[in-house]
């Protein structure tokens, strides 16, 4: 098997494990908040992150400038971004949360326009139209459909706001220690640290309800599955470039559309229209990918 196919393969990996922890964050809903479920997943996976850096370790990933970019990015993926995707998939259903959390290429290029002055060209901007239309179509609402409330179309977007800032920090942290293990870890570590200092500040029913045992079910669960998520996406890069992994991993709405259908089918409508723009999301989300990265 090639190099190409390996990193396909991996990268499908990706987005499938993406959908199904999405799944699980939907079911844990029911037992804690978002909050809660991001704490969990960060306390499940941070002992293996902390146990893999150690017996790797080396003398040149010790850089207290990264760790410090990298403490930022922890604040705000890990933690606030994590935090309002969680709150999306919650108020709005997997279905349409992950789409439009799947609107970060489009946030990227924006950031890349207004802080590095990049101009789009005619592939940034069919990618663009074709996001907006996507988005368009997913926040139809119907008059009598009362599962959902356009209020809340906020949230995910504050998610992708959070981790697209986020990235900026972290690539400028990797870039300095040449780990992407390391980043992880540090991000987690600080991300769990800032909301644990953070849940003094939100509203009492928003803060950590972690003496639930039926949400360190599911959220053990997602936790683990996004450490998954993320080890094959470094898997995919491994073998092959972002060309490939970034439009592959960006199909994780569709299979969230269809883990929705069977799996959550008492919870979630799946419409025609739905689908349509999910379709549009992920195949303009690829389109800026595959022109940015």
């Amino acid at each position: 098997m090639t190099d190409t196919a390996i990193s396909g393969l991996y990268s499908v990996a990706t987005a499938l494990s993406t959908a199904t922890y999405s799944v699980f964050v939907r079911r844990g809903g029911r037992y804690g908040n978002a909050v809660t479920g991001v704490l969990i997943g960060l306390i499940v996976i941070l002992p293996f992150l902390g146990v893999v850096t150690w017996a790797l370790w080396e003398p040149g990933w010790w850089n207290p400038r990264a760790y410090m970019l990298l403490a930022a990015g922890g604040l705000l993926g890990p933690a606030i971004g994590r935090v309002f995707y969680f709150a999306a998939i919650h108020y709005l259903g997997v279905a349409r949360a992950l789409p439009l959390a799947s609107t970060m290429p489009l946030f990227a290029a924006l950031l890349g326009v207004g802080f590095l002055g990049e101009r789009p060209g005619p592939a940034v901007l069919l990618g663009t139209a074709l996001i907006v239309m996507g988005c368009v179509a997913i926040t139809r609402k119907k008059a009598d459909d009362s599962s959902w409330n356009r209020r809340q179309l906020w949230i995910p977007l504050l998610g992708v706001m959070g981790f697209s800032t986020s990235h900026v920090f972290r690539k400028a942290g990797v870039e300095m220690v040449d780990s992407p293990l390391v980043a992880i870890t540090v991000m987690s570590f600080s991300g769990m640290i800032f909301l644990f200092l953070l849940a003094r500040l939100i509203p009492r029913d928003q803060q950590p309800q972690l003496n639930r045992p039926k949400a360190w079910v599911f959220y053990t669960a997602s936790g683990a599955l996004n450490g998954l998520s993320v080890f094959f996406h470094f898997g995919g890069l491994n073998y092959g470039d972002l060309t490939i992994v970034t439009p592959l991993s960006a199909m994780a709405p569709l299979f969230a559309l269809l883990l929705s259908r069977f799996v959550l089918k008492e919870e979630e409508d799946i419409t025609s229209i739905v689908v349509v723009g999910t379709f549009l999301i992920v195949i303009g989300g690829g389109v800026i990918s595959w022109r940015i990265f």
